[in-house]
This record gives C-alpha cells, structure tokens and sequence, in this order.
C-alpha cells in the first residue's frame, strides 16, 4: 500500500480553524511550492505520514503551516 496525501489528489478537503480569530483556513499549496520558483518541477519532499500545506484565513488573512496526515490507497 502506498500513503498519498488526500489533499494534494483531491481525495479529501481538508479545512481548519485559524488560531488568530478561528475563522475558516482554506488550502494554498504545498509548503514546497513556495521555497523556490522551479519547486513545482521537482520530487515531493515531504514525510512519510504527512504532508506540509500552507492554509490561509478567509477573514483575516493569517497564513499558518499545517501537517495534513496521508491515507493508504
């Protein structure tokens, strides 16, 4: 079995609450997407059991790192 990230394929949509003022994060992308400009065009650098996503709020705008868990297919 392999682990993927069920946010990254579309299997899941994945939202959390912002700790700044708990208004609804939404997805942005991977972490690595935002490293560097090529980071688009290279492997998935990521853990085994997780992948990092950068989740923006919808009311304040606040940016936080969260670690979306990966699900065997």
């Amino acid at each position: 079995m392999n682990k993927v990230c069920p946010v990254c394929n579309k299997l899941q949509n994945v939202t959390y609450t912002c700790s700044h003022c708990k208004g609804t994060m939404v997805d942005k992308g991977r972490v690595q997407d935002y490293t560097d400009p090529y980071a688009g065009q290279f492997p998935i650098n990521d853990d085994e059991d997780y992948c990092v996503h950068l989740y923006q709020c919808l009311n304040c705008n606040e940016m936080e790192r969260k670690s979306v868990s990966k699900i065997e297919i």
